[in-house]
C-alpha cells in the first residue's frame, strides 16, 4: 500500500455503524472554543451538528437534495463538558409521501471511561427537492427491526400532532394548579404542624409573577454569501445557533442573569428559506414557566430593506433549566390572547414529549 492509499477507517466495532445507508454519524471532541463560560458544550453547536447529520442521512435515503422542514423535538438530558467525546447518530425513522423523518441520538463521555452516556434524543423532518426547489416523492421506509418500528411509530405520532396543531384539533391542555392553589393545598396538609413553624410563603421570599417583556431579546444578523448552503439559502445550522443564543439570553434575562442550560427543543418550524442580501431579525421571549424550567418562543423574520418587506421564516420553542437548582423560576403572567395561546401550545408540546419519553426504552 502506498502513502497515497492510506486512509483513516471508521472503527469496525463502532456501536453506531451505518446499516444499509439509513444512518449517518459523527464523532467530535468538545474543545474550549465551542464551550460556554460554565465549561459546557454550547447548545447551539449541538443543533448545528443535528442539522449536518440529519441532512446527510435524509439525502442518502432519497438520493436528492433535502431541506430542513422542522425540528419536532429534542431532549438534552445532561450537560456536556470540555474534554468529553460525543457521538451523534441520525437514522431514518419515518417517511410520508414527500417528507423524511430522522431520529437523532447523541452519547458522550470521557475517552478514558468504559462506556458513553446517552444524553440526547431528537426528531427532525426533511423535504426532498427537485432542481427547481419543489417537493418530490421520497422512497418509502419499511421498518423491520423493533428499534426501527419504534422510531416509525414516533414519527407517525409526531406527524399526527403537527396536523392536529395546525388545524386546531388538539384538546384543551389539562388544567394545572395555580401557585395560590398549590399554597392552599400545602397549608391544608401542614395544619397539624406547630403554629410557630413559618412556611416559606409566609416569609415573604416567594417569587412574584413576571411578564414576558422582561425577557425580550432582539438580535439582527446580515445574510452574506459565506453563510449560504448548496441551495443558495441560509444554512440551517447557522440559523439554529442564532435562535439558541437569543433564547438562552431571554431565559437568563427572565432569571436576572442566572446561568441556564438547554434541556429541550419542543418544535422548530422552517416556514420559508432565507436568501442572501437580507437582514434577519431574531426575537425571543419567555412563553411558559414551570417550577424548574422555562420555555422561550423564538421567531425569525427576514427583512429586505430596499423593498420594505418582512417575512416570518422560523418559529421555535426552546426549554431551559437553571444550572443552579437553588434558583427559582418565577411564574409567568400572560397578558392577552396571543400570550395565552403560546402558553397553551407549549403545554401541548411538553405533554407530547412526556408521552413519547414514557415509551422510549433505555432512558438514563
Amino acid at each position: 500500500m502506498t502513502a497515497n492509499e492510506l486512509t483513516v477507517q471508521e472503527p469496525t466495532s463502532a456501536p453506531l455503524a451505518t446499516r444499509g445507508g439509513r444512518e449517518a454519524h459523527l464523532d467530535e471532541w468538545v474543545a474550549p472554543d465551542i464551550a460556554d463560560e460554565q465549561g459546557f458544550l454550547r447548545a447551539g453547536k449541538i443543533l448545528e451538528w443535528m442539522d449536518v447529520v440529519g441532512v446527510l442521512a435524509a439525502s442518502r435515503h432519497c438520493r436528492c437534495p433535502v431541506a430542513t422542514a422542522s425540528v419536532d423535538g429534542m431532549e438534552l438530558r445532561h450537560p456536556i463538558r470540555v474534554g468529553e467525546r460525543v457521538t451523534m447518530t441520525a437514522a431514518i425513522a419515518h417517511t410520508s409521501e414527500r417528507s423524511i423523518g430522522v431520529s437523532v441520538a447523541m452519547s458522550h463521555g470521557r475517552p478514558s471511561e468504559a462506556g458513553d452516556r446517552m444524553t440526547l434524543s431528537g426528531y427532525m423532518t426533511f423535504v426532498a427537492l427537485d432542481a427547481r426547489g419543489r417537493a418530490v416523492p421520497v422512497p418509502q421506509l419499511h421498518p423491520d427491526t423493533p428499534s426501527e418500528m419504534a422510531r416509525f411509530r414516533e414519527g407517525a405520532l409526531r406527524r399526527e400532532f403537527r396536523e392536529k396543531l395546525s388545524t386546531g384539533q388538539l384538546p384543551a391542555p389539562p388544567p394545572t394548579l395555580t401557585r395560590d392553589e398549590e399554597r392552599m393545598f400545602v397549608r391544608e396538609v401542614l395544619k397539624l404542624l406547630p403554629r410557630s413553624l413559618r412556611l416559606p410563603f409566609d416569609r415573604g421570599d416567594s417569587l412574584r409573577p413576571r411578564r414576558r417583556h422582561v425577557s425580550y431579546v432582539h438580535k439582527i444578523e446580515p445574510i452574506r454569501e459565506s453563510r449560504l448552503n448548496f441551495h443558495g439559502t441560509l444554512y440551517g445550522g447557522a440559523l439554529m445557533k442564532w435562535i439558541e443564543t437569543a433564547a438562552n439570553l431571554s431565559a437568563r434575562a427572565y432569571l436576572d442573569g442566572a446561568p441556564v442550560r438547554l434541556v429541550g427543543l419542543h418544535g422548530l418550524s422552517f416556514l420559508r428559506p432565507v436568501r442572501k442580501h437580507v437582514f434577519v431579525h431574531v426575537r425571543a421571549a419567555i412563553a411558559h414557566a414551570a417550577a424548574d424550567s422555562l420555555t422561550a418562543i423564538v421567531t425569525v423574520d427576514a427583512e429586505q430593506p430596499l423593498a420594505g418587506e418582512q417575512q416570518e421564516t422560523l418559529r421555535a420553542f426552546l426549554t431551559y433549566a437553571p444550572i443552579d437548582s437553588r434558583v427559582g423560576v418565577p411564574p409567568l403572567e400572560c397578558v392577552g390572547d396571543d400570550e395565552k395561546a403560546a402558553y397553551e401550545e407549549v403545554q401541548h408540546r411538553l405533554a407530547l414529549q412526556r408521552s413519547l419519553a414514557q415509551e422510549e426504552p433505555g432512558r438514563s
